[in-house]
């Protein structure tokens, strides 16, 4: 049935391909939505308690890659929620390409010290959301934030948001470092 193989990447831009390819096969695999449970792609507008998210948990559970995946974009946001902490990337990246997301969800996510970094990197990248300041303050504030991503916004973030990063310990001490160094060359 499923074989086990092992995949060896030398670089960068070979690991970024066979992320792609794996996207692209289980995006192949169409995945009829009728086939999800129904509550979990309904919006009821309003959050769900610790026991619906856990039983949430317990569905989604029993369900294949590519139904996850599939899920992802569909879902309601207590279902987003819990696939955005999925140990597998892909998932997890999926939620992002949901239509159904807000700013206020991905406010959320960012300030999740438990997200992939990749999430962090995507959420960085997109143009809408980075626009917003609290989303770029939380990323940026992410300590599980690539340095080299967290570094680029540093300038475009209030003074009383640079004080409290250089004198933040749960992110990386150059960060620390260089946002106090903002500061002061704009006190000047």
């Amino acid at each position: 049935m499923g074989e086990d193989f092992k995949i060896i990447i030398d670089n960068e831009e070979d690991l970024l391909t066979a992320e792609g390819e794996l996207q692209a096969n289980a995006s192949k695999t169409e995945v009829d939505p009728s086939s999800l449970p129904q509550e979990l792609l309904q919006d009821s507008g309003m959050e769900s308690t610790p026991e619906q998210s856990q039983q949430i948990s317990q569905k989604i559970g029993h369900l294949s890659v590519p139904q996850k995946i599939r899920l992802a974009t569909l879902g309601n946001r207590p279902t987003r929620n819990t696939l955005i902490r999925d140990p597998n990337k892909v998932i997890a990246l999926a939620v992002l390409r949901s239509p159904k997301i807000t700013e206020n969800e991905v406010i959320g996510y960012a300030l999740q010290k438990n997200l992939h970094e990749e999430v962090l990197q995507e959420i960085a990248r997109h143009k809408i959301w980075i626009k917003n300041y609290q989303i770029k303050l939380a990323v940026v504030s992410n300590p599980k934030t690539p340095l080299a991503t967290a570094m680029k916004f540093l300038d475009h973030l209030h003074d009383k948001d640079l004080q409290s990063l250089s004198r933040n310990k749960n992110i990386s001490s150059v960060l620390a470092r260089t946002a106090g160094r903002t500061l002061i060359k704009r006190k000047g």
